[in-house]
């Protein structure tokens, strides 16, 4: 299981992504001569269920670093495991040239206003803070101990840095259901 203390959602709106997931990648020429090509990849951890895997892209194969993103899927909905938006354009590029396809993103964030004092009530969450720039701040309690989490109004969602899979589902769970509070998702 990897580390993590951040993720972003990314939402695949106009393809069932059931029928289109695999292990997949590419490269492109960089347009510099002489110089390494570009790399994109997906992978799966397990490839029937395509449920948690990886991203990586270069922009240099042969001779630059590797970034690697891990990710949860949930249906249409990709958690990547990163503190940058930006990631998120490497994915829809995978994405875009894996399915040859037109497809339709969105970064699901929270709509907040600067006058929010009505906020969801979510079994094991306790909200300490709202505003429009920050999103929510609360504690989530797990297994009887509170972890700090922000559900920032940017799409960026943050906790622990931790590699409990059940954690991480918690906050995966927990942010769904605040999402679905403002009709995100």
């Amino acid at each position: 299981m990897f580390f993590s203390n951040s993720t972003i959602i990314v939402r695949i709106n106009n393809t069932d992504m059931e029928k289109v997931l695999k292990n997949f990648s590419f490269f492109e020429e960089s347009g510099i001569k002489n110089h390494s090509r570009k790399f994109y990849s997906i992978n799966f951890y397990d490839n029937e269920r395509k449920d948690i895997g990886e991203i990586h892209y270069t922009n240099s194969f042969e001779y630059g670093k590797m970034n690697v993103i891990n990710f949860i899927r949930k249906s249409n909905l990709f958690f990547l495991f990163t503190s940058s938006i930006q990631h998120s354009k490497f994915f829809k590029k995978i994405i875009t040239q894996m399915t040859n396809d037109k497809v339709s993103f969105d970064i699901v964030k929270i709509p907040l206003s600067s006058d929010c004092g009505v906020y969801p009530e979510v079994e094991n969450f306790n909200v300490m803070a709202t505003d429009n720039v920050f999103g929510i701040i609360g504690t989530l309690s797990f297994k009887g101990v509170p972890y700090l989490i922000k559900i920032y109004s940017n799409g960026l969602i943050t906790f622990p840095f931790t590699n409990n899979l059940e954690l991480i589902e918690e906050v995966i769970s927990t942010s769904l259901q605040i999402l679905k509070y403002y009709d995100r998702i």
